[in-house]
C-alpha cells in the first residue's frame, strides 16, 4: 500500500510505503518524486520528506529507477527515512557509506516523531503542517488506504 500527501508551497510530504507494492503504486512513487523535482527549484528552502518504508524489497528494476529519480539533481529534499525494519536501516546505512554522495540530506529513524523532530531542524522551523500530515497518513494507512488516497497533493 502506498498513501501520500503533499503541500509543495509549504514544501512538505508524507510518503508511506507498506506491505506489497502494485505496479501502479510504484508508478505512483515515481510520480510523486518526479513532482518534487519538478516543484523543488522554485523554493526557497529544501523540502522535507518523512518517508515509511514497511515495505517488501524493491526489485532490481524498482531499485535501479528509484536510484535514477534520486539522482535528479533537483531532487534535494530533506528525507526522514522511518522504518522498524532493522535490516532496512542497516542496508541504508551501507548504501550511503559506499555510495556516491546524494543531491539530498537523508537520516534513518526507528519511528516517526524523532524523523520530524529532525525534519524541523533541517529547516530551522516547526513544522506543523507536516505532523498534522503525517498524522493523517498514518491514520490512513492504519485504516488500509482510502479510494484515491495515494494521489492527493495540493500544489
Amino acid at each position: 500500500m502506498y498513501v501520500a500527501r503533499s503541500d509543495w508551497k509549504l514544501g512538505i510530504a508524507v510518503w508511506w510505503c507498506e506491505g506489497i507494492f502494485t505496479d501502479a503504486e510504484w508508478e505512483e512513487t515515481f510520480r510523486h518524486r518526479r513532482e518534487l523535482c519538478a516543484h523543488s527549484p522554485g523554493l526557497s528552502f529544501r523540502p522535507a520528506v518523512l518517508l515509511y518504508v514497511e515495505s517488501e524489497r524493491a526489485s532490481p528494476l524498482r531499485r535501479k529507477q528509484l536510484a535514477d529519480l534520486s539522482d535528479h539533481p533537483a531532487y534535494n529534499p530533506y528525507i526522514a527515512f522511518i522504518s522498524t525494519d532493522q535490516e532496512v536501516r542497516g542496508v541504508q546505512t551501507a548504501m550511503r557509506w559506499i555510495g556516491q554522495s546524494p543531491h539530498y540530506d537523508k537520516e534513518l529513524f526507528e519511528t516517526i516523531e524523532p524523523g520530524l523532530t529532525w525534519l524541523e531542524e533541517k529547516r530551522g522551523m516547526p513544522l506543523p503542517a507536516l505532523r498534522k500530515m503525517a498524522g493523517d497518513v498514518r491514520r490512513m494507512a492504519a485504516r488500509g488506504g482510502a479510494a484515491g488516497a495515494s494521489s492527493q497533493s495540493r500544489r
